[in-house]
């Protein structure tokens, strides 16, 4: 059961966008898998906040046996993982240390026990007079990484290795991780030790870390992550004509329900252009050619689009104006104008 839906944002930045797509194709899985399930609530965008700290959740999956955060990682090129647990990745040959995300995801976890065991009394009842615990529930972590990446585990530690895993993959191993024993094997079930929360605890428990806490306002997940279009083909998608999302879902996916776009949003803040190539928001100089408007960075001379994603609605189908010095992204389908910042200096 969905019980928060991943919330509808865009970003000025090309990198934060193919972290928030990562994110809404990782909430499409689980959605997916466990939307008519009452035995395991999904809870995307969670923030906790405990003992002076706070936690922002990709993904939090509540289940009949404890909890399972899923923390969603954008990786473009190929990430290493060596014996020593330490990852590294590739962008253009150039290799260069990152932050373990399975160590960002265990700190999340670490704190929402904490938060969770401070408020026993809140979260879960007694039973037969005795004051139930959350210390003994299972917790768990696992890292989804972007499809198109190249992940090489081959010397990661085997507890590292095993929580590593692909988008698509991910509910296979969630799976396999709850592993939910079946009504008939009447053996199995007498070995699980495991303490159990009960439908109606589940319940309370989501919304107690829903309400205690305020959280970001979101919009229903969109069911299509072909949607956001990958940031490596913002330049060919400014060679060509946008293809419509519910056309592309016929040809690849054709069992999948296509969202409809978010209705009309109000006036949407300027956004920057930045390099996609380098990252840099200044130096950028604004330039026209046979395939539109993009800017060319003063710093490593790299050529950018304009055009992006409408950041009112998402949609793909916009198109970049100018009236002098200024440019506009202009959405065909919900009609918001935004301004670019053009940092030349």
């Amino acid at each position: 059961m969905i019980l928060k839906d991943k919330t509808q944002t865009s970003s000025a930045s090309i990198k934060l966008d193919a972290g928030i797509k990562q994110e809404h194709d990782v909430a499409f899985y689980l959605r997916r898998a466990y939307k008519n399930s009452d035995q395991i609530m999904v809870l995307n965008d969670l923030r906790i906040e405990h003992d002076g700290e706070s936690a922002q959740i990709d993904h939090l999956i509540v289940y009949t046996y404890g909890f399972i955060v899923v923390e969603s990682k954008s990786i473009r090129g190929e990430v290493n993982v060596n014996e020593y647990g330490e990852w590294s990745r590739s962008y253009k040959g150039q290799w260069s240390g990152m932050p373990s995300p399975i160590k960002q995801a265990e700190l999340q976890l670490k704190l929402l026990k904490q938060y969770l065991c401070a408020n026993t009394e809140k979260v879960i009842g007694k039973f037969l007079g005795i004051q139930q615990g959350l210390g003994a529930r299972c917790y768990d972590v696992f890292c989804a990484i972007s499809s198109d990446a190249i992940i090489d585990r081959s010397k990661a530690p085997k507890d590292i290795a095993d929580k590593l895993v692909k988008s698509e993959f991910v509910t296979d191993a969630l799976d396999t991780k709850m592993n939910f024993i079946k009504f008939y094997q009447l053996a199995a079930k007498i070995a699980d030790t495991r303490p159990t929360f009960n439908q109606e605890e589940l319940q309370h428990l989501c919304q107690f870390l829903l309400g205690n806490t305020l959280q970001q306002e979101s919009n229903a997940v969109n069911e299509m992550p072909e949607v956001w279009p990958a940031p490596t083909n913002m330049t060919a998608a400014a060679n060509a004509s946008v293809q419509q999302p519910n056309q592309r879902a016929a040809v690849n996916k054709p069992d999948m329900v296509v969202a409809k776009p978010l209705a009309k949003a109000v006036q949407h803040t300027p956004i920057s252009a930045q390099c996609k190539h380098c990252g840099q928001c200044t130096g950028l100089n604004a330039q026209s050619g046979r395939f539109g408007y993009y800017v060319q960075c003063g710093s490593c001379g790299g050529n950018t689009p304009l055009k992006r994603p409408c950041p009112a609605c998402n949609s793909p189908n916009t198109k970049v104006s100018r009236t002098k010095s200024v440019y506009r992204l202009v959405c065909t389908d919900c009609s918001m104008p935004t301004t670019f910042i053009l940092n030349s200096n």
